[in-house]
This record gives C-alpha cells, sequence and structure tokens, in this order.
C-alpha cells in the first residue's frame, strides 16, 4: 500500500474489481427501476432485487479495505455473476 492510498499496491487488480462491482450494481438498478414500472410489479422480486443490489453495495464499500486476495476473489465472482445475470436477460 502507498501512504495514504487504503487500496493495495495492484491498483489494476482494485480498478479491475471496482468495475465489475459497478456493472453488477448497474444491472440490478435497471432492473429494479424495470419492475417498478411495470403493470404489475412483483414486490417479492423487487424486494430481492433490492436486497440483492444492497449487497453489492457493501461488498463495493468493502473493497477499500480488502487485501489483495480478497480483491482477486471479488473481481472473479462479480465478473462470473455479472455473466450470469447478463446472459439471463440476453445480454446487457
Amino acid at each position: 500500500m502507498i501512504d495514504g492510498d487504503p487500496r493495495p499496491s495492484d491498483g489494476a487488480a482494485y480498478e479491475v474489481a471496482l468495475e465489475r462491482v459497478r456493472l453488477v450494481i448497474a444491472w440490478y438498478t435497471r432492473s429494479i427501476q424495470s419492475e417498478r414500472r411495470s403493470a404489475s410489479p412483483d414486490r417479492r422480486r423487487l424486494d430481492e432485487l433490492i436486497a440483492a443490489r444492497l449487497e453489492c453495495v457493501a461488498d463495493q464499500r468493502a473493497l477499500d479495505a480488502a487485501d489483495e486476495a480478497r480483491i482477486a476473489r471479488v473481481a472473479e465472482t462479480y465478473g462470473e455473476r455479472y455473466r450470469g445475470l447478463s446472459g439471463a436477460e440476453g445480454g446487457c
């Protein structure tokens, strides 16, 4: 770590992880908006989407204090998660 910089020395890995988390958060945000705008919103689905988005936001915030191994796991997990989510809607 660099003095005053809370991120690990591998800033590129941090940025990759952060971008992947942001992509997943954006997917959930769009899905929440879409569900809210539907003719008959499914409250249970909406609650699930909101809870999942909040989990992602917590993971995003935790990245600043994460070590390099945790950052790598987040990058991998969120990459897979995004591919799964965007594939589920036919590409995003």
